[in-house]
């Protein structure tokens, strides 16, 4: 019986020397969580914070480039009226042309854009009727016109013929001497 009680004192000493050294163990582990929590938390409150600040300069920067472009954009209107309203129906007629008409757009606006195409073409028969009627009180005719042309171009190359003679002469006249 005496090995018995030795051998029970033996592995209850044993016993608490294992529970005092997990214990020891369990407590560094607990603290290096507990370092390796703070210096993580650290450093994601100061990447936040840095973040934080590049988010409000770049918000600030886009205010002051908006502000400036508007700026830049109400001066330039009032220095060129001409060229703001010509540039806004530009816009406008590239975005008429690249958007899809819808039905309904058609529907209501068919009959007014084929009012408009008539009367243009109208305006521009007009116009020719009276540049022929010019023409006509000016005596031209398109044979007299062509007669004139003719006229004109052979009185040109004429003049060029001479220029041409005059400046050969010059030019052997020169080197004889």
């Amino acid at each position: 019986m005496s090995d018995t009680r030795e051998s029970s004192t033996t592995t209850t000493s044993t016993g608490a020397a294992n529970d005092a050294n997990d214990g020891g163990r369990l407590a560094g582990v607990r603290q290096s969580a507990s370092d390796a929590y703070q210096s993580t938390r650290e450093r994601t409150s100061a990447a936040y914070e840095s973040a934080r600040e590049r988010a409000g300069s770049a918000l600030q920067s886009v205010r002051e480039t908006a502000r400036t472009a508007g700026e830049r954009t109400g001066s330039g209107i009032e220095a060129n009226p001409m060229v703001a309203v010509v540039g806004g129906l530009a816009l406008g007629l590239v975005a008429g042309a690249v958007l899809p008409k819808s039905k309904r757009e058609q529907a209501l606006l068919g009959p007014a854009g084929r009012k408009v195409h008539d009367t243009a073409r109208q305006a521009v028969l007009a116009a020719k009727d009276a540049g022929r009627e010019q023409i006509g009180e000016l005596g031209l005719t398109r044979d007299s016109v062509q007669r004139r042309i003719g006229e004109f171009t052979d009185k040109a190359v004429g003049a060029v013929k001479t220029s041409a003679g005059a400046a050969a002469g010059t030019v052997t006249g020169g080197s004889n001497e």
